[in-house]
Protein backbone atom coordinates (compact mmCIF):
# COMPACT_ATOMS: atom_id res chain seq x y z
CA UNK A 1 0.00 0.00 0.00
CA UNK A 2 1.37 3.40 -1.04
CA UNK A 3 0.73 6.74 -0.51
CA UNK A 4 -1.90 8.58 -2.75
CA UNK A 5 0.60 12.23 -3.05
CA UNK A 6 -1.07 13.18 -6.58
CA UNK A 7 -2.77 16.12 -5.17
CA UNK A 8 -0.13 17.12 -2.56
CA UNK A 9 2.40 17.06 -5.74
CA UNK A 10 -0.21 18.94 -7.97
CA UNK A 11 -0.57 21.88 -5.62
CA UNK A 12 3.51 21.77 -4.49
CA UNK A 13 3.87 21.99 -8.25
CA UNK A 14 1.48 25.13 -9.04
CA UNK A 15 3.02 27.04 -5.54
CA UNK A 16 6.89 25.94 -6.77
CA UNK A 17 5.49 28.05 -10.37
CA UNK A 18 4.05 30.73 -8.26
CA UNK A 19 7.46 31.39 -6.35
CA UNK A 20 9.54 31.51 -9.74
CA UNK A 21 7.53 34.23 -11.30
CA UNK A 22 7.78 35.76 -7.65
CA UNK A 23 11.32 35.38 -7.88
CA UNK A 24 11.70 36.67 -11.09
CA UNK A 25 9.58 39.53 -10.80
CA UNK A 26 11.76 40.19 -7.41
CA UNK A 27 15.20 40.09 -9.61
CA UNK A 28 13.61 42.54 -12.33
CA UNK A 29 12.54 45.25 -9.83
CA UNK A 30 16.22 44.76 -8.25
CA UNK A 31 18.19 45.08 -11.01
CA UNK A 32 15.88 47.85 -12.62
CA UNK A 33 14.96 49.86 -10.04
CA UNK A 34 18.15 52.29 -10.55
CA UNK A 35 17.48 52.94 -13.90
CA UNK A 36 13.54 54.09 -12.53
CA UNK A 37 13.92 57.77 -12.81
CA UNK A 38 10.04 58.45 -12.15
CA UNK A 39 10.90 57.14 -8.80
CA UNK A 40 13.87 59.04 -8.09
CA UNK A 41 12.84 62.31 -9.48
CA UNK A 42 9.80 62.02 -7.63
CA UNK A 43 11.76 61.67 -3.98
CA UNK A 44 14.01 64.49 -5.08
CA UNK A 45 10.92 66.65 -5.55
CA UNK A 46 9.87 65.39 -2.26
CA UNK A 47 13.46 66.69 -0.42
CA UNK A 48 13.16 69.73 -2.24
CA UNK A 49 9.45 70.63 -0.72
CA UNK A 50 9.67 68.94 2.51
CA UNK A 51 10.57 71.99 5.09
CA UNK A 52 10.99 69.32 7.96
CA UNK A 53 13.29 67.34 6.11
CA UNK A 54 15.54 70.42 4.86
CA UNK A 55 15.60 71.34 8.24
CA UNK A 56 17.62 68.37 9.33
CA UNK A 57 19.77 68.31 7.05
CA UNK A 58 20.36 71.64 7.59
CA UNK A 59 21.28 70.96 11.25
CA UNK A 60 23.68 68.20 10.66
CA UNK A 61 26.25 71.19 9.15
CA UNK A 62 26.22 68.70 5.99
CA UNK A 63 26.01 70.28 2.59
CA UNK A 64 23.94 67.39 1.29
CA UNK A 65 21.86 68.44 -2.03
CA UNK A 66 18.47 66.69 -2.78
CA UNK A 67 20.26 63.98 -5.34
CA UNK A 68 22.79 62.99 -3.07
CA UNK A 69 20.17 62.22 -0.19
CA UNK A 70 17.52 61.18 -3.13
CA UNK A 71 20.77 58.48 -3.96
CA UNK A 72 21.19 57.41 -0.25
CA UNK A 73 17.60 56.45 -0.43
CA UNK A 74 17.44 55.05 -3.72
CA UNK A 75 21.18 52.88 -2.31
CA UNK A 76 18.77 51.69 0.72
CA UNK A 77 15.57 50.95 -1.24
CA UNK A 78 17.70 48.69 -3.17
CA UNK A 79 19.51 46.59 -0.43
CA UNK A 80 15.97 46.20 1.63
CA UNK A 81 14.54 44.44 -2.24
CA UNK A 82 17.71 41.99 -1.66
CA UNK A 83 15.57 40.14 0.75
CA UNK A 84 12.57 39.43 -1.22
CA UNK A 85 15.17 37.67 -4.02
CA UNK A 86 16.71 36.33 -1.21
CA UNK A 87 13.54 34.84 0.08
CA UNK A 88 12.52 33.82 -3.43
CA UNK A 89 15.41 31.56 -4.04
CA UNK A 90 15.61 29.92 -0.20
CA UNK A 91 11.83 28.88 -0.71
CA UNK A 92 11.96 27.65 -4.31
CA UNK A 93 14.87 25.67 -3.17
CA UNK A 94 12.84 24.39 -0.48
CA UNK A 95 9.53 23.29 -2.21
CA UNK A 96 11.80 21.62 -5.29
CA UNK A 97 13.55 19.63 -2.77
CA UNK A 98 10.18 19.25 -0.83
CA UNK A 99 7.94 17.87 -4.26
CA UNK A 100 11.38 15.77 -5.23
CA UNK A 101 11.65 13.66 -2.05
CA UNK A 102 7.80 13.97 -1.42
CA UNK A 103 7.51 9.93 -1.56
CA UNK A 104 10.60 8.64 0.04
CA UNK A 105 10.39 11.28 2.89
CA UNK A 106 6.66 12.51 3.36
CA UNK A 107 7.06 13.95 7.15
CA UNK A 108 9.70 16.04 6.10
CA UNK A 109 7.82 17.52 2.93
CA UNK A 110 4.62 18.33 4.77
CA UNK A 111 6.80 19.79 7.36
CA UNK A 112 8.66 22.12 4.71
CA UNK A 113 5.51 22.95 3.27
CA UNK A 114 3.75 24.05 6.37
CA UNK A 115 6.93 26.08 6.83
CA UNK A 116 7.71 27.66 4.18
CA UNK A 117 3.29 28.30 3.99
CA UNK A 118 3.62 29.88 7.41
CA UNK A 119 6.54 32.34 6.30
CA UNK A 120 5.27 33.26 2.76
CA UNK A 121 2.08 34.91 4.73
CA UNK A 122 2.28 37.74 3.34
CA UNK A 123 1.03 36.86 -0.29
CA UNK A 124 -2.44 35.35 -0.49
CA UNK A 125 -1.82 32.03 -2.94
CA UNK A 126 0.65 30.67 -2.37
CA UNK A 127 0.92 29.77 1.47
CA UNK A 128 -3.42 28.20 1.07
CA UNK A 129 -1.51 26.36 -1.47
CA UNK A 130 1.62 25.03 0.61
CA UNK A 131 -0.41 24.26 3.74
CA UNK A 132 -2.91 22.85 2.19
CA UNK A 133 -0.60 20.32 0.93
CA UNK A 134 1.76 19.78 4.07
CA UNK A 135 -1.56 18.68 5.59
CA UNK A 136 -2.45 16.49 3.24
CA UNK A 137 0.69 15.01 3.20
CA UNK A 138 0.87 14.86 7.28
CA UNK A 139 -2.67 13.41 7.28
CA UNK A 140 -1.95 10.90 4.67
CA UNK A 141 1.23 9.64 6.30
CA UNK A 142 -0.53 9.29 9.39
CA UNK A 143 -2.85 7.14 8.16
CA UNK A 144 -0.47 4.97 6.08
CA UNK A 145 1.87 4.26 9.18
CA UNK A 146 -1.58 3.31 11.31
CA UNK A 147 -2.94 0.57 8.34
CA UNK A 148 0.65 -0.45 7.76
CA UNK A 149 1.58 -1.19 11.30
CA UNK A 150 4.62 1.35 11.35
CA UNK A 151 4.77 3.52 14.28
CA UNK A 152 4.52 6.95 13.85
Amino acid sequence: MSLNLRAPRILGIVSFVLMLIVFFLSILLYTQIDSFTPLRDAMIETVNSDPTLQESIGLTNESATAEEVTDEAMALLKNSLLIPVIYSVIACAATLFSIIMMNRMPRTSGVLFIIIGVISLLSIIIPILLITAGVMILNRSSKYNKEAGIPA
